[in-house]
């Protein structure tokens, strides 16, 4: 009995741990207008909260219903020195899909894997036009 105890207040102090490390260490803060994809996940309009989990993973968490999603990521040197934290989408009609984050700060982009239905979209779509960017950024 004492053992089930000390297991389960001891799963319980590092959930609660990892909770409160991962909510102090977060990226961002954006309110994205749009639907929009990550992966192959569809996302409604709202704020969300981007948070780092390891050195290849993220979490993008929607700051009012706490559903979300984790995407891997490559790090490439930030051509700008943005101050501000940004997500840089990929348009093609009304579909929009999350390309980018920008922690600021100088910091490494985080460069998202492309989907299967956004290279679809992109070859039906754009033809040799260049994708529309579109950035929503913090304040």
């Amino acid at each position: 009995m004492k053992r089930n105890v000390f297991g389960i207040l001891t799963t319980l102090i590092l959930s609660l741990l990892v909770s409160v490390l991962t909510h102090a260490q977060t990226i961002a803060r954006v309110t994205v207008p749009f639907d929009f994809t990550v992966g192959q996940t569809q996302m409604p309009a709202g704020t969300y909260v981007i948070s780092p989990l390891t050195q290849a993973a993220i979490m993008i968490r929607d700051d009012k219903t706490a559903k979300g999603v984790y995407t891997l990521f490559n790090s490439e040197k930030a051509g700008r020195r943005d101050s501000n934290p940004k997500l840089v989408f990929h348009r093609y009609g009304d579909k929009y899909f999350l390309s980018q984050v920008s922690p600021g700060k100088g910091n490494a982009v985080m460069q998202l894997p492309t989907s299967k239905l956004e290279k679809e979209l992109q070859i039906a779509t754009t033809r040799g036009v260049p994708v529309q960017e579109v950035i929503a950024a913090t304040r």
